[in-house]
Protein backbone atom coordinates (compact mmCIF):
# COMPACT_ATOMS: atom_id res chain seq x y z
CA UNK A 1 0.00 0.00 0.00
CA UNK A 2 1.36 3.65 -0.66
CA UNK A 3 -1.36 5.27 0.99
CA UNK A 4 -2.29 5.67 4.74
CA UNK A 5 -5.81 5.05 5.81
CA UNK A 6 -6.97 6.32 9.39
CA UNK A 7 -10.07 7.69 10.92
CA UNK A 8 -9.22 11.15 11.93
CA UNK A 9 -11.40 12.00 15.93
CA UNK A 10 -12.54 15.60 17.01
CA UNK A 11 -10.86 17.07 14.23
CA UNK A 12 -7.35 16.52 14.46
CA UNK A 13 -6.63 13.03 16.67
CA UNK A 14 -5.49 10.10 13.50
CA UNK A 15 -6.57 6.59 14.35
CA UNK A 16 -4.76 4.32 12.43
CA UNK A 17 -5.39 0.58 11.61
CA UNK A 18 -2.29 -0.68 13.65
CA UNK A 19 -2.25 -4.23 15.34
CA UNK A 20 -6.13 -6.46 15.64
CA UNK A 21 -5.65 -9.23 18.16
CA UNK A 22 -8.03 -11.76 19.81
CA UNK A 23 -7.45 -14.30 22.33
CA UNK A 24 -9.77 -17.16 22.70
CA UNK A 25 -12.18 -15.76 20.17
CA UNK A 26 -14.51 -18.11 18.04
CA UNK A 27 -13.93 -17.10 14.84
CA UNK A 28 -15.98 -19.99 13.08
CA UNK A 29 -18.28 -20.24 15.83
CA UNK A 30 -18.97 -23.53 17.73
CA UNK A 31 -21.32 -25.36 15.47
CA UNK A 32 -18.95 -28.50 15.12
CA UNK A 33 -15.90 -27.07 17.07
CA UNK A 34 -17.75 -27.96 20.52
CA UNK A 35 -15.35 -29.68 23.54
CA UNK A 36 -16.94 -33.15 22.97
CA UNK A 37 -18.25 -33.48 19.68
CA UNK A 38 -22.05 -33.66 19.90
CA UNK A 39 -25.15 -34.36 17.17
CA UNK A 40 -26.32 -31.33 15.18
CA UNK A 41 -29.98 -31.67 17.29
CA UNK A 42 -28.03 -31.04 20.52
CA UNK A 43 -25.85 -28.17 19.26
CA UNK A 44 -29.47 -26.73 17.98
CA UNK A 45 -31.34 -27.44 21.65
CA UNK A 46 -28.22 -25.50 23.25
CA UNK A 47 -28.26 -22.53 20.53
CA UNK A 48 -31.62 -21.76 21.21
CA UNK A 49 -31.15 -22.40 25.28
CA UNK A 50 -28.10 -19.60 25.42
CA UNK A 51 -30.45 -17.08 22.94
CA UNK A 52 -29.42 -14.79 20.55
CA UNK A 53 -25.68 -14.93 21.19
CA UNK A 54 -26.55 -18.88 21.29
CA UNK A 55 -28.02 -18.79 17.71
CA UNK A 56 -24.63 -16.90 16.23
CA UNK A 57 -22.28 -18.97 17.89
CA UNK A 58 -23.74 -22.06 16.78
CA UNK A 59 -24.60 -20.91 13.27
CA UNK A 60 -28.14 -21.34 13.02
CA UNK A 61 -28.00 -17.79 11.36
CA UNK A 62 -25.21 -16.35 8.51
CA UNK A 63 -24.29 -14.34 10.80
CA UNK A 64 -20.62 -15.53 11.43
CA UNK A 65 -19.98 -16.56 7.83
CA UNK A 66 -20.77 -13.21 6.69
CA UNK A 67 -18.48 -11.67 8.69
CA UNK A 68 -15.59 -14.24 7.87
CA UNK A 69 -16.65 -13.74 3.66
CA UNK A 70 -17.88 -11.25 3.02
CA UNK A 71 -15.47 -8.35 1.59
CA UNK A 72 -17.93 -5.85 3.91
CA UNK A 73 -15.89 -7.34 6.76
CA UNK A 74 -12.93 -8.24 5.49
CA UNK A 75 -11.17 -5.17 3.96
CA UNK A 76 -11.49 -3.56 6.94
CA UNK A 77 -9.71 -6.19 8.78
CA UNK A 78 -7.38 -6.15 5.68
CA UNK A 79 -6.54 -2.61 6.48
CA UNK A 80 -4.72 -3.59 9.85
CA UNK A 81 -0.80 -3.93 9.48
CA UNK A 82 -0.64 -7.23 11.71
CA UNK A 83 -3.32 -9.43 12.95
CA UNK A 84 -2.52 -11.73 16.34
CA UNK A 85 -5.02 -14.50 17.32
CA UNK A 86 -4.31 -16.60 21.07
CA UNK A 87 -5.57 -19.77 21.18
CA UNK A 88 -5.85 -22.66 23.46
CA UNK A 89 -4.19 -25.94 22.11
CA UNK A 90 -4.60 -29.89 23.90
CA UNK A 91 -8.14 -29.88 24.82
CA UNK A 92 -7.80 -26.80 27.91
CA UNK A 93 -10.21 -24.63 26.59
CA UNK A 94 -14.14 -25.63 26.91
CA UNK A 95 -16.38 -23.13 25.27
CA UNK A 96 -13.78 -22.10 22.09
CA UNK A 97 -11.48 -24.96 21.35
CA UNK A 98 -8.00 -24.31 19.97
CA UNK A 99 -9.29 -24.61 16.06
CA UNK A 100 -12.49 -21.75 16.35
CA UNK A 101 -10.07 -19.52 17.85
CA UNK A 102 -6.87 -19.98 15.30
CA UNK A 103 -9.85 -20.78 12.45
CA UNK A 104 -8.53 -24.19 11.55
CA UNK A 105 -10.75 -26.24 9.95
CA UNK A 106 -10.05 -30.13 8.30
CA UNK A 107 -10.78 -29.26 5.13
CA UNK A 108 -8.85 -26.62 4.24
CA UNK A 109 -5.45 -26.46 3.11
CA UNK A 110 -4.02 -22.86 3.73
CA UNK A 111 -0.19 -22.88 4.24
CA UNK A 112 1.25 -22.27 7.62
CA UNK A 113 4.76 -21.60 8.48
CA UNK A 114 6.86 -21.85 11.52
CA UNK A 115 8.32 -19.10 12.34
CA UNK A 116 11.49 -19.27 11.15
CA UNK A 117 9.98 -20.48 7.75
CA UNK A 118 7.77 -17.51 7.34
CA UNK A 119 10.19 -14.56 6.00
CA UNK A 120 11.23 -15.88 2.57
CA UNK A 121 7.99 -17.14 1.96
CA UNK A 122 5.68 -14.20 3.02
CA UNK A 123 8.86 -12.12 0.98
CA UNK A 124 8.26 -14.29 -2.45
CA UNK A 125 4.06 -14.36 -1.94
CA UNK A 126 4.14 -10.67 -1.69
CA UNK A 127 6.29 -9.95 -4.40
CA UNK A 128 3.22 -11.57 -6.63
CA UNK A 129 0.49 -9.47 -4.72
CA UNK A 130 2.38 -6.05 -5.44
CA UNK A 131 3.15 -7.03 -9.11
CA UNK A 132 -1.26 -7.58 -9.00
CA UNK A 133 -2.16 -4.42 -6.89
CA UNK A 134 0.03 -2.41 -9.37
CA UNK A 135 -2.52 -3.75 -12.48
CA UNK A 136 -5.41 -3.46 -10.45
CA UNK A 137 -4.47 -0.24 -8.53
CA UNK A 138 -6.70 -1.45 -5.43
CA UNK A 139 -4.98 -0.35 -1.81
CA UNK A 140 -7.47 -2.26 0.68
CA UNK A 141 -5.08 -4.61 1.61
CA UNK A 142 -2.29 -3.88 4.30
CA UNK A 143 1.45 -4.32 4.39
CA UNK A 144 3.40 -6.93 4.18
CA UNK A 145 3.50 -8.81 7.70
CA UNK A 146 6.84 -7.63 8.85
CA UNK A 147 7.88 -10.85 11.16
CA UNK A 148 10.63 -10.80 13.64
CA UNK A 149 11.95 -12.53 16.45
CA UNK A 150 10.18 -11.83 19.70
CA UNK A 151 12.65 -9.56 21.81
CA UNK A 152 11.25 -11.17 25.25
CA UNK A 153 8.45 -13.14 25.65
CA UNK A 154 7.23 -14.16 29.21
CA UNK A 155 5.19 -16.85 28.36
CA UNK A 156 8.03 -18.68 25.73
CA UNK A 157 10.57 -18.23 29.29
CA UNK A 158 7.71 -20.32 31.43
CA UNK A 159 7.30 -23.11 28.49
CA UNK A 160 3.24 -22.02 27.50
CA UNK A 161 3.89 -20.97 23.65
CA UNK A 162 3.62 -24.23 21.74
CA UNK A 163 4.74 -22.71 18.16
CA UNK A 164 4.11 -19.61 16.79
CA UNK A 165 2.56 -19.79 13.40
CA UNK A 166 1.96 -17.66 10.46
CA UNK A 167 -0.10 -17.41 7.38
CA UNK A 168 0.55 -15.53 4.21
CA UNK A 169 -1.55 -12.92 2.48
CA UNK A 170 -3.56 -14.22 -1.13
CA UNK A 171 -6.07 -13.61 -2.70
CA UNK A 172 -9.30 -13.50 -1.16
CA UNK A 173 -11.21 -14.65 -4.61
CA UNK A 174 -9.48 -17.62 -4.46
CA UNK A 175 -10.09 -18.75 -1.32
CA UNK A 176 -13.69 -18.90 -2.45
CA UNK A 177 -13.00 -21.65 -5.05
CA UNK A 178 -11.69 -25.22 -4.93
CA UNK A 179 -8.74 -26.31 -7.89
CA UNK A 180 -11.65 -28.04 -10.06
CA UNK A 181 -13.66 -24.49 -9.51
CA UNK A 182 -16.45 -25.82 -6.79
CA UNK A 183 -16.77 -23.61 -4.03
CA UNK A 184 -15.71 -24.97 -0.38
CA UNK A 185 -17.79 -25.59 2.16
CA UNK A 186 -18.91 -22.93 4.69
CA UNK A 187 -16.58 -23.86 7.48
CA UNK A 188 -13.61 -23.97 4.81
CA UNK A 189 -14.64 -21.40 3.42
CA UNK A 190 -14.91 -19.09 6.41
CA UNK A 191 -11.28 -20.13 7.49
CA UNK A 192 -9.13 -20.00 4.12
CA UNK A 193 -10.95 -16.38 3.90
CA UNK A 194 -9.41 -15.34 7.74
CA UNK A 195 -6.32 -17.01 6.77
CA UNK A 196 -5.73 -14.98 3.38
CA UNK A 197 -5.69 -11.53 5.44
CA UNK A 198 -2.23 -12.79 6.90
CA UNK A 199 -2.15 -13.51 10.61
CA UNK A 200 0.13 -14.30 13.73
CA UNK A 201 -0.69 -16.94 15.31
CA UNK A 202 0.17 -18.32 18.80
CA UNK A 203 -0.89 -21.43 20.34
CA UNK A 204 -0.60 -21.76 24.15
CA UNK A 205 -0.48 -24.84 26.20
CA UNK A 206 -1.88 -23.59 29.70
CA UNK A 207 -1.92 -27.28 31.31
CA UNK A 208 0.19 -27.02 33.76
CA UNK A 209 -1.60 -23.34 34.98
CA UNK A 210 -4.69 -24.90 35.54
CA UNK A 211 -4.48 -25.51 39.31
CA UNK A 212 -7.84 -28.04 39.12
CA UNK A 213 -6.40 -31.31 38.00
CA UNK A 214 -5.05 -34.76 39.08
CA UNK A 215 -1.51 -36.28 38.59
CA UNK A 216 -1.43 -40.04 37.46
CA UNK A 217 0.04 -42.59 39.41
CA UNK A 218 3.60 -43.43 38.17
CA UNK A 219 3.13 -46.67 37.18
CA UNK A 220 0.22 -45.40 34.40
CA UNK A 221 2.58 -42.41 33.12
CA UNK A 222 5.18 -44.94 32.77
CA UNK A 223 3.19 -46.78 30.32
CA UNK A 224 1.77 -43.66 28.58
CA UNK A 225 5.65 -42.89 27.86
CA UNK A 226 6.55 -46.31 26.59
CA UNK A 227 4.26 -45.40 23.56
CA UNK A 228 4.89 -41.99 23.43
CA UNK A 229 7.35 -39.92 25.10
CA UNK A 230 5.85 -37.08 27.06
CA UNK A 231 8.36 -34.64 25.61
CA UNK A 232 7.23 -35.60 22.01
CA UNK A 233 4.32 -32.66 20.60
CA UNK A 234 2.08 -33.00 17.95
CA UNK A 235 2.55 -29.37 16.83
CA UNK A 236 6.02 -29.17 17.22
CA UNK A 237 6.59 -32.73 15.35
CA UNK A 238 5.28 -30.96 12.28
CA UNK A 239 8.20 -28.28 12.00
CA UNK A 240 10.13 -30.82 9.65
CA UNK A 241 7.37 -30.45 7.10
CA UNK A 242 8.15 -26.36 6.74
CA UNK A 243 4.83 -26.27 5.37
CA UNK A 244 1.81 -26.98 7.51
CA UNK A 245 -1.85 -27.65 6.22
CA UNK A 246 -4.54 -25.71 7.86
CA UNK A 247 -6.20 -29.43 8.62
CA UNK A 248 -3.08 -30.92 10.15
CA UNK A 249 -2.63 -28.14 12.50
CA UNK A 250 -6.03 -28.53 13.40
CA UNK A 251 -5.70 -32.60 14.53
CA UNK A 252 -2.27 -31.26 16.07
CA UNK A 253 -3.76 -28.71 18.29
CA UNK A 254 -6.53 -31.31 19.60
CA UNK A 255 -4.33 -34.01 20.20
CA UNK A 256 -2.46 -34.17 24.01
CA UNK A 257 0.64 -35.55 24.57
CA UNK A 258 0.66 -35.27 28.33
CA UNK A 259 -1.22 -37.80 29.69
CA UNK A 260 0.65 -38.06 33.01
CA UNK A 261 -1.53 -35.03 34.33
CA UNK A 262 -5.26 -34.32 33.82
CA UNK A 263 -6.71 -31.40 34.28
CA UNK A 264 -10.07 -29.65 33.23
CA UNK A 265 -10.35 -27.45 30.30
CA UNK A 266 -10.65 -24.17 32.17
CA UNK A 267 -7.74 -22.66 29.51
CA UNK A 268 -10.59 -19.80 28.21
CA UNK A 269 -10.04 -17.80 31.08
CA UNK A 270 -7.06 -18.29 32.34
CA UNK A 271 -5.57 -17.79 28.85
CA UNK A 272 -6.24 -13.97 29.66
CA UNK A 273 -5.82 -14.02 33.56
CA UNK A 274 -9.74 -13.20 33.80
CA UNK A 275 -9.65 -11.89 37.30
CA UNK A 276 -12.85 -10.91 38.89
CA UNK A 277 -12.22 -11.53 42.97
CA UNK A 278 -9.85 -13.57 44.61
CA UNK A 279 -10.94 -16.70 43.42
CA UNK A 280 -10.76 -16.02 39.87
CA UNK A 281 -7.78 -14.19 40.28
CA UNK A 282 -5.87 -16.79 41.62
CA UNK A 283 -7.24 -19.82 39.71
CA UNK A 284 -6.74 -17.71 36.46
CA UNK A 285 -3.28 -16.58 37.29
CA UNK A 286 -0.93 -18.79 35.18
CA UNK A 287 -2.19 -16.39 32.30
CA UNK A 288 -0.47 -13.34 32.90
CA UNK A 289 2.72 -14.38 31.45
CA UNK A 290 0.92 -14.98 28.54
CA UNK A 291 -1.26 -11.24 28.55
CA UNK A 292 2.84 -9.72 29.41
CA UNK A 293 3.81 -11.43 26.15
CA UNK A 294 1.06 -10.05 24.59
CA UNK A 295 1.57 -6.78 25.66
CA UNK A 296 5.26 -6.80 24.91
CA UNK A 297 4.71 -8.15 21.14
CA UNK A 298 2.03 -4.99 21.11
CA UNK A 299 4.30 -2.39 22.52
CA UNK A 300 7.19 -3.73 20.05
CA UNK A 301 5.25 -3.53 16.86
CA UNK A 302 3.75 -0.07 17.88
CA UNK A 303 6.90 1.33 18.87
CA UNK A 304 8.69 0.38 15.59
CA UNK A 305 5.72 1.47 13.72
CA UNK A 306 6.60 4.72 11.63
CA UNK A 307 2.96 6.57 10.94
Amino acid sequence: RTEKIYFVLDDNIRVHFNVFCTTASPHLGCANHTYITIPRVAEIGVAYALGETGRDLFRLNDLLQTMATSPRFLRPLALFRKRIAYANAFGTDFPVPGSTAAFLDRNSDYPHYFDEDFEEANDEIMEGIGRELESSNDTAISTPIQHKNDLSCPAAEKGLVVATLYTPQSDLEEEFKTENGHKRNDLALMSSSLDALGWKKIFIDMRKEIPIGATLPTPLAAIKSKFEPVETCPVRKLKPNRVVESRALADAISHSNKMDRITLPLGHNAICAFSRGAVSTKMNSGGRSVMDSLAIDLVNEISLWKA
